[in-house]
């Protein structure tokens, strides 16, 4: 899906085939490496995580590794479209996202990223824990790609840039039953809080389609059943 006009458009989490790169020159980018763009998007990332309450993202080497090369390619192709090879790509993971755009300034990246509510809730995922952002920049276009993960253990202590980390809240312990079609209480209304739906306490099969949705978003197995790995992406 995209948004917006020609000069600033993004979208998020639906992988497309790109196009042809032949007769485009773009320069690369040294793996692992920080553009100033990219700098400059992290610190107002992190701003909006933290005013929500949220532990700053590490950004790590690998991951800026693998936005990076994506920005570049999309910048060569032209092509506003997510890394089919994401899952792959990335390692160590046990949810795995990425927000992608283009736009004339990161300002404006910024803005259009937090008013579209499917890349606002990947910037206020409370699973995610490290970050990698690539940007590239052809005939003043900023394309920007955005990988966020939710380790599966923990990174060693290197990254490209250290950040100070926001204060967390205090975590409470809330049972988190299996839930599936026909489930209902209190559980029920959490997870649908968490989706944005009407929080009636039955899941029903409009429960199943948003959590099916969110599954897929998250690079969950969308099986439409709440278990451990979707109670902890909902963080709720």
């Amino acid at each position: 899906m995209s948004a917006g006009s020609p000069l600033l458009r993004l979208t998020t989490i639906t992988a497309l085939c790109a196009a042809s790169a032949a007769g485009l020159v773009t320069v690369a980018t040294p793996a692992g490496a920080v553009t100033t763009d990219a700098s400059a998007y992290l610190t107002r990332l992190n701003q909006e995580r933290a005013d929500h309450g949220l532990r700053a993202l590490t950004l790590r080497t690998d991951l800026t590794s693998v936005a990076q090369q994506w920005a570049d390619h999309m910048a060569a192709t032209g092509t506003l479209s997510h890394n089919p090879s994401l899952a792959t790509q990335v390692t160590n993971w046990q949810v795995v996202g990425e927000n992608v755009g283009e736009g004339s300034t990161i300002d404006s990246l910024t803005t259009a990223f937090w008013n579209s509510a499917p890349h606002r809730d990947n910037i206020l995922d409370a699973s995610y824990r490290d970050v990698g952002i690539g940007t590239s920049t052809v005939d003043g276009v900023i394309w920007i790609t955005v990988d966020f993960r939710d380790p599966e253990t923990a990174e060693p202590a290197s990254t490209v840039a250290a950040r100070p980390a926001a204060s967390t809240p205090v975590a409470h312990h809330v049972s988190h039953p299996t839930l599936r079609y026909g489930s209902r209480g209190r559980a029920v209304q959490r997870v649908q809080r968490r989706l944005h739906i009407a929080a009636d306490g039955i899941f029903g099969p409009k429960t199943r389609r948003a959590v099916v949705h969110f599954q897929r978003r998250h690079h969950l197995r969308a099986n439409g059943v709440v278990g451990k790995r979707t109670w902890k992406a909902l963080h709720v």
